[in-house]
């Protein structure tokens, strides 16, 4: 989920100030060649971590480099700029304009094509908004609102890289007023630049566990990066030429130590950012402690200085400085093109992976000559304006197809509710947050009602796994409530939490006690019928972890049996695919105009494979076997489409969850093994 908008090539311009000389010495001529090549690593190691995530884990952490640069040098022109005296608010914000806009415009237009010429209603209306929260710079806001376990996946999200640059331009919005109200009041810059950067730090570390969506998109917990790099500058311009030159000041001149400090800075910052590469995972609790690695090793880099031999040798080296100066193009196009092909179902290979870096070097190159360029040195005044007016009309596009939900009414009727089915269900039937637990909820969270109290003579079937489990709590219900009267139901499931005792590693946080908790209700409740159910395919991603995950399945009846339960029964895999089911029937719509009631086409075959491993698990275990798999599928393809009141539906709303439909289709055609 990580990406970073660096900021446009030629904030690199640092303008010198004659009040500190040691700073101008940092800068000759007011360019610093190394701050180009390092943003020239940040931008190459968010470009490794998204084509190919499985060579590189922590390229991520090119976001906390370019966050650390746009607080270091936004803030050494501020300073200066007021040191000058010349600092204006509309000319601040004028450069913004002609830096950011330009590029940004562009890939929001291409993504607006994209969208009308290749998506669905699901994917158009999803982009719209993307499209509208991205020309108002609240893609941090819009992402951290859509966020959970039934969000879409976000290699399916083209413009899920401009989170960052909304950080970047609410920083901006805050960080000149308090710059100018800091100068007047220069003894108490540092102290608030400090606190500012500690309350934010703390901020993150404290919620990062427990609010991890949160901590990652919004300013409070972000603006600590950005600070860093305030601090340096601070540093730098006021008081002493920054830390190496305070702790030369206190060597002795000529000393193998006072030579070489800003070496070792630079040596030692190089470091850490390739150990936070390599180091550094998504899985990890991130930014959190771990984001002190790049962003201190950022501060130390540019501490150093351009006479460091690093900063001279390497950073300065021309390959890095190319991609430096087109790192903001750049960024704003490879996410985009990597993601399209995902949206349209179009698998990734590595071969096609270098074709798309290739294309966005090459478009990021001809952006930055073509368009970049121009605009910056244009000497009209309204260009700015024209910049807010065409960047005001494309976010009104986007908010359009929102609004109309992906241009919903130029599908036929009877096509509407089956295009509409991604974005319209819910998922309430499966009552999450109450029986069915968030990634983020422990045990504790589940509601009075997961149990069924009334008749309590009434025989008990207990639903206990993960989503899949929920999914079939629709059609269990609806067994009950009109041809099952003699039993009551439980719901006892939680995102990403299959009934094992032991938790595999792609489970949620909390997995292991709310497995615990469910065994405690069983051993209380008493049921007479448990049903097990579990995404088998997602956890068993080699062979290794599928005999791990058959043998807790094992035991998880063994353990029910001695509890004295009756009867366990034990749904294999459902059926899964690789694109969400109702986006497979509206391309073969596309193709044919006609709905299949059965495909196997973008079928994923581990479900298949994990639901024969499932039935082979439990032979001879005393469990009852239910296989979804047969229940859907048949030579000609699975069960996908049903026709109710005129209209098409889904049997699944994404790439597995059953809809209401399917839930009661599967449960109906099992109903003797569940209900026996």
């Amino acid at each position: 989920m990580s990406s970073v908008a660096p900021v446009p090539a030629d904030q690199t311009i640092l303008p010198t100030s004659d009040a500190t000389t040691v700073y101008a010495s940092h800068s000759q001529a007011g360019y610093r060649t190394d701050i180009e090549g390092l943003r020239g690593i940040a931008v190459l190691s968010v470009l490794a971590v998204h084509s190919f995530p499985q060579w590189i884990k922590g390229g991520f952490i090119g976001v906390d480099i370019f966050f650390v640069l746009s607080g270091f040098l936004i803030t050494g022109i501020l300073f200066r700029s007021l040191e000058a005296g010349r600092f204006s608010y509309i000319d601040f914000y004028t450069r913004r304009v002609r830096r950011i806009f330009p590029s940004l415009c562009l890939v929001l237009l291409a993504c607006l094509v994209f969208s009308a010429l290749y998506t669905f209603p699901s994917e158009s209306r999803l982009l719209g908004t993307h499209v509208g929260a991205g020309a108002l710079f609240m893609s941090n806001i819009a992402l951290w609102k859509e966020a959970g376990y039934f969000d879409v996946a976000s290699e399916a999200k083209p413009l899920l890289h401009l989170w960052s640059l909304g950080i970047e331009e609410q920083f901006y919005l805050v960080w000149p007023v308090a710059a100018a109200f800091l100068f007047k009041r220069r003894r108490w810059a540092l102290r608030v630049i400090c606190a500012t950067l500690l309350v934010s730090f703390l901020l993150n570390v404290a919620f990062v566990a427990d609010k991890p969506t949160a901590t990652f998109f919004l300013p409070p917990t972000r603006f600590w990066e950005l600070m860093v790099g305030a601090l340096l500058a601070c540093l730098t311009l006021h008081h002493g030429g920054g830390p190496v030159e305070w702790v030369r000041q206190r060597l002795r001149a000529g000393s193998w130590l006072h030579r070489g400090l800003a070496d070792g800075f630079a040596g030692t910052g190089l470091v850490m950012l390739f150990v936070a590469m390599w180091l550094v995972d998504k899985t990890d609790h991130f930014p959190g402690w771990w984001a002190l690695l790049p962003t201190m090793g950022t501060f130390a880099l540019l501490s150093a200085g351009p006479g460091a031999w690093i900063n001279r040798h390497v950073l300065s080296q021309p390959i890095l400085r190319f991609y430096g100066a087109i790192s903001y193009p750049l960024y704003l196009w490879h996410w985009p093109l990597l993601s399209f092909p995902v949206v349209m179902g179009i698998p990734l290979s590595n071969e096609v992976r270098v074709m798309i870096l290739i294309g966005s070097v090459v478009l990021a190159a001809l952006t930055c000559e073509l368009l970049e360029k121009p605009i910056r040195h244009a000497r009209t005044r309204h260009t700015p304006l024209a910049l807010c007016a065409l960047l005001s009309v494309i976010g009104l596009c986007g908010l359009v197809l929102k609004q109309t939900d992906g241009l919903l009414n130029t599908y036929p009727e009877s096509m509407r509710s089956l295009a509409a089915s991604e974005f319209r269900f819910d998922y309430s039937e499966y009552r999450v947050g109450k029986c069915m637990l968030r990634l983020e909820q422990g045990p504790e969270s589940f509601s009075s009602d997961c149990i069924d109290r009334r008749g309590t003579e009434r025989d008990l079937v207990f639903l206990w796994g993960d989503s899949h489990a929920a999914s079939l709590y629709p059609g269990l219900a609806h067994l009950v409530r009109n041809v099952g009267s003699e039993r009551r139901l439980a719901q006892y499931t939680a995102a990403r939490c299959p009934p094992l005792l032991v938790a595999p590693l792609r489970s949620s946080t909390h997995c292991d006690l709310i497995n615990k908790y469910a065994l405690e209700r069983i051993a209380v409740e008493r049921p007479a019928t448990v049903v097990l159910a579990g995404h088998w395919s997602f956890y068993g991603t080699d062979p290794a972890a599928s005999r791990t995950q058959m043998a807790g399945l094992r035991d998880t009846v063994r353990k029910l049996k001695q509890i004295g339960v009756q009867r366990v029964v034990v749904f294999g895999n459902l059926p899964t695919w690789n694109l969400p089911q109702p986006r497979v029937l509206l391309m073969q719509w596309n193709q044919s105009r006609s709905v299949p009631e059965r495909t196997y086409s973008h079928i994923n075959r581990s479900s298949i494979e994990a639901d024969r491993r499932v039935e082979l698990a439990m032979a001879g275990t005393g469990a009852t076997f239910v296989s979804p798999i047969a229940t859907f599928c048949d030579s000609s393809g699975c069960l996908v489409s049903v026709k109710h009141e005129g209209a098409f539906q889904p049997v699944s709303y994404d790439d597995s969850h059953l809809s209401a439909f399917g839930s009661m289709i599967l449960a109906k055609m099992n109903r003797a093994a569940v209900f026996n």
